[in-house]
């Protein structure tokens, strides 16, 4: 307790100079934590957006083409058909719903109002499968299907700006296609749900696919992808495997087409936000690093300037040792407290980060394990910085020391 009452009247002596060796820890605890609460809310904020698909659904998308000697990769648009749904459906018992896609963009108007709509041919099934919840009147059935019908299900977004505050509902909009208008009436309405990683619901307007493939989107008998759902998290791998084997036996090529779960992609993308979150905080840390150099120097400047205290300290019985520690210890509350401000300082700056990127979705998310970590490498900067300071402070001699002007 001496020890530490001398080293707080030492550092109290100059609250200027101290307060500056603090300020690059301070700052350097600050970042780290920031830095990697911000990638905690990333992780949090995606991996939200891809588990609003729905439960363990799987994309099958078409692959590429080319993109050697400086070409450009085409995508294989016509690779995928509706047979393979059908065979899907047959052969692949992990599977529980499957759709086809059939997706362009198309102008779409209703009395003296048009939009650029993005149509939707699907399946009944793709509610489900996307876990697309309704708002007011009905989802579209196997009857619309089997009947050609121009029926649809309007997102919310769309909705407010073709018909503002009036019921969507029984409405009729005109969708343009190639100097045509086909007539299609709402038969109901989402709840606004966001983007889902490929599809924005609250822009679509989803009606039968046999209805697209017929009158808007003709791709003889060609689809733009299909999605499907395993039946459970533990059979979503198998259901891939599958897939997998259903469209090779058809194309014999892998390369033509990409089957990815949902498990897949959380995975992928919490790999990636865990490099990234490494990377800044990797950065964030050198700036502790530059305020231990700085604590350091302090500490060579203080030794030198209290030389002759030192011998009078040794003169009057005090070990080499104590004269260490007490050095060590000046070292080290200075980095004590500074993490301790720098902790407590970044709350404010993460809920003013989370504030002004709001608009952007981002949230920032402080981790108990990150202020132990930042917290923790403040004080071993403290210690591992001190050391060589309080060394040449302890090895000083006693005469030397008290003829020292």
């Amino acid at each position: 307790m001496e020890i530490l009452l001398e080293a707080f009247r030492s550092l109290g002596k100059d609250k200027l100079r101290t307060f500056l060796s603090m300020l690059g820890i301070v700052i350097g605890v600050i970042a780290v934590i920031v830095a990697i609460a911000i990638g905690a809310g990333t992780t949090a904020n995606v991996t939200a957006r891809i588990s609003s698909l729905g439960s363990n659904v799987i994309i099958i998308t078409p692959g590429f083409t080319g993109g050697f000697g400086g070409r450009a990769a085409m995508a294989l648009t016509s690779v995928l058909q509706e047979t393979d749904v059908q065979n899907i459906q047959q052969m692949a018992p992990d599977v529980a719903d499957v759709t086809p896609i059939l997706q362009k963009n198309f102008n779409v108007i209703y009395q003296a109002t048009n939009t650029v709509v993005t149509v939707v041919g699907a399946y009944p099934d793709t509610f489900s499968i996307l876990d697309l919840p309704l708002q007011s009147g009905r989802l579209l059935n196997q009857n619309d299907e089997n009947a050609d019908a121009n029926v649809a299900v309007i997102g919310n977004v769309i909705a407010t700006t073709l018909f503002g505050n009036e019921d969507p509902v029984g409405q009729t909009v005109y969708v343009s296609t190639g100097g045509f208008q086909v007539p299609i009436t709402i038969v109901g309405e989402l709840k606004q749900t966001g983007s889902k990683l490929t599809f924005n619901p609250d822009n679509m307007l989803i009606i039968p696919y046999t209805t697209a493939a017929a009158k808007l989107i003709q791709l003889n008998g060609g689809v733009s992808q299909i999605i499907a759902s395993a039946k459970s998290a533990q059979t979503a791998l198998n259901a891939v495997d599958e897939i997998n084997n259903i469209l090779y036996m058809r194309l014999q090529n892998t390369n033509q087409y990409r089957v990815i779960s949902q498990n897949q992609i959380l995975s992928t993308v919490s790999q990636t936000t865990d490099v990234l979150t490494l990377l800044l905080a990797s950065i964030a840390a050198i700036s502790m690093v530059v305020g231990g150099i700085g604590i350091m120097n302090i500490m060579l400047v203080s030794v030198t300037e209290r030389t002759k205290e030192i011998g009078v300290k040794m003169a009057m019985g005090a070990t080499r040792r104590r004269i260490m520690v007490e050095f060590l210890v000046e070292s080290m509350f200075i980095t004590i407290v500074a993490g301790a401000i720098g902790v407590g300082l970044s709350f404010l700056i993460a809920a003013l980060v989370t504030y002004l990127a709001s608009g952007l979705g981002l949230t920032v998310i402080i981790t108990w394990p990150s202020i132990v970590l930042s917290f923790g490498v403040s004080v071993a900067i403290g210690l591992f910085f001190g050391l060589y300071p309080a060394y040449l402070a302890s090895k000083k001699s006693p005469v030397e020391a008290l003829r020292y002007e």
